[in-house]
C-alpha cells in the first residue's frame, strides 16, 4: 500500500502538469503551485495530496495490523502523511498575478508542509538511531544526509540564492524521500 501511495501521488503529479497553466514551469514551480488558489484545477492535485495522505496511511496501519505491532518510527512517517493529507485542504498562494487569494490559507498550507518535512526528518533519524545493523544505519545516514541537502537547497533556490529553480529542487527532494519510503519498508 505504501507502493501504491507513492505511484499514486506520481501520477497525479505528472497528470496535473497537463492542466496547469502556460504559466506553470515545473522547473520553477513547486508541486504545490499545481494546486494554488484561484487555478481551475487545483482540485486533482489537492486530490494528489489527500490521496497520498490518506493511502500511506491505510498503508501503514495494514503493516501495523498484519504485524501485531506498532513500529514506532513509522508514526513518525505516518505524521508526515497527514500533514500532507492536510496539506491539500488548504492550497497555497496563487504564483499567478492578480488573483485573490486567502493568506491564512496559504499561511496553513505552508505550516503543514514543514510539519510534514520535519516529521519525516525526524522519522529518518530515529531510523538511524533504531537500526539493528550497521548497513542499515549507514542507509538510513545516507537517505538523512540526502533528504536535509535537498530540503537545504530547495530553501536556498525559494529565497533566490541559487538560480537552479526551486521547482527542480523539491522534486529531487520527493524522489529522494520516495526512495526511502520503499526502501525503509523493506
Amino acid at each position: 500500500m505504501i507502493i501504491a501511495s507513492i505511484s499514486y501521488f506520481i501520477a497525479v503529479i505528472v497528470f496535473s502538469h497537463f492542466f496547469a497553466p502556460p504559466q506553470y514551469q515545473w522547473t520553477q514551480n513547486t508541486i504545490s503551485d499545481l494546486a494554488a488558489q484561484g487555478l481551475k484545477y487545483q482540485w486533482i492535485m489537492q486530490a494528489g495530496f489527500i490521496g497520498f495522505g490518506v493511502l500511506l496511511n491505510l498503508g501503514f496501519i495494514m503493516k501495523f495490523v498484519e504485524a501485531g505491532k506498532v513500529f514506532y518510527p513509522d508514526l513518525l512517517v505516518m505524521v508526515y502523511g497527514l500533514a500532507i493529507l492536510f496539506s491539500g485542504f488548504f492550497s497555497t498562494a496563487p504564483f499567478l498575478e492578480g488573483v485573490k487569494y486567502s493568506l491564512q490559507e496559504s499561511k496553513l498550507h505552508s505550516l503543514f508542509a514543514t510539519v510534514a518535512g520535519i516529521s519525516f526528518t525526524i522519522g529518518i533519524f530515529y531510523r538511524v538511531i533504531t537500526a539493528p545493523t550497521p548497513t542499515e544505519r549507514w542507509m538510513h545516514v545516507s537517505f538523512l544526509v540526502l533528504v536535509t541537502g535537498f530540503s537545504m537547497l530547495f530553501g536556498l533556490c525559494e529565497n533566490g540564492v541559487i538560480e537552479l529553480g526551486k521547482g527542480l529542487a523539491q522534486r529531487g527532494l520527493y524522489l529522494v524521500s520516495f526512495i526511502w519510503l520503499v526502501l525503509s519498508q523493506v
